[in-house]
């Protein structure tokens, strides 16, 4: 996937909650979504953080479709529907509802697009020679076809980050087993780095418990998300059960 910086990117930016005591910020896949002005913006479909730090960096906000069938800003049907923004814009935070400093007009002028389809010709990979790459350009620019073009996604994300959304998946690679699925993560109020994930565990009946960040080995960048842990079958065992109402 491509990748674009967002405008005004800064890691090391100050965060709005420095200076209060150090609580958990709870950011729920899922959760409400609401301007200054009280207008719905959406729900929060993942968040952005730096691959080595695990320091939170943006978050993005699935912006839907109202119930009301009406666009939330004119022109707001043609929007995607992921849309990216920095911390700075983050307001009051709580489980089920995020409320940002923005306004509704504000948040549709300074959000940014944060999954954008390019269309690019399609590479020759042997210049002057006849190849596959020669005939897959060829047969599609039959009439009736998209032309010799391929769609790349472009990401508003640094290079040096990755997304964490609901549901990516939880492994360990010794032995190699799925430990679970990501319910939300929960963050250091004051500093933005991450101090644990809350997982999904168990399949038919299901219950949700704290991994904390220090077991993460790595976050691979796939189309679903894939979070490595390095840990042992006793601490997999010994896992806090998540009640949300917990600090840290």
């Amino acid at each position: 996937m491509g990748r674009r910086r967002l405008i005004g990117y800064d890691a090391d930016r100050q965060y709005p909650h420095i200076g209060r005591p150090t609580m958990s910020l709870d950011l729920h896949a899922g959760a409400d979504v609401f301007s200054r002005d009280g207008h719905k913006l959406g729900t929060l479909s993942r968040v952005v953080v730096n691959k080595d730090s695990l320091k939170l960096t943006h978050v993005v906000v699935d912006t839907g479709v109202l119930r009301s069938g009406k666009p939330l800003w004119e022109g707001g049907w043609s929007l995607p529907h992921d849309r990216v923004i920095s911390l700075g814009a983050l307001g009051s935070v709580t489980p089920a509802r995020i409320e940002l400093t923005m306004t509704a007009d504000e948040f549709r002028d300074h959000s940014v697009n944060y999954d954008t389809e390019v269309w690019k010709p399609m590479p020759d990979l042997k210049p002057g020679k006849l190849d596959a790459s020669d005939i897959a350009r060829f047969t599609s620019s039959i009439p009736g076809e998209p032309g010799a073009f391929v769609v790349s996604d472009v990401l508003a994300k640094s290079p040096e980050d990755v997304d964490i959304q609901k549901d990516t998946p939880v492994w360990r690679l010794n032995p190699h087993q799925k430990v679970g699925e990501v319910e939300r993560a929960l963050f250091d109020d004051a500093t933005g780095k991450m101090t644990s994930l809350v997982i999904r565990r168990g399949f038919l009946f299901t219950y949700d418990v704290v991994l904390p960040a220090r077991y993460i080995s790595d976050v691979i960048e796939t189309p679903d998300g894939l979070v490595l842990v390095d840990m042992t079958d006793d601490e997999v065992e010994s896992l806090n059960v998540y009640e949300e109402a917990q600090e840290g």
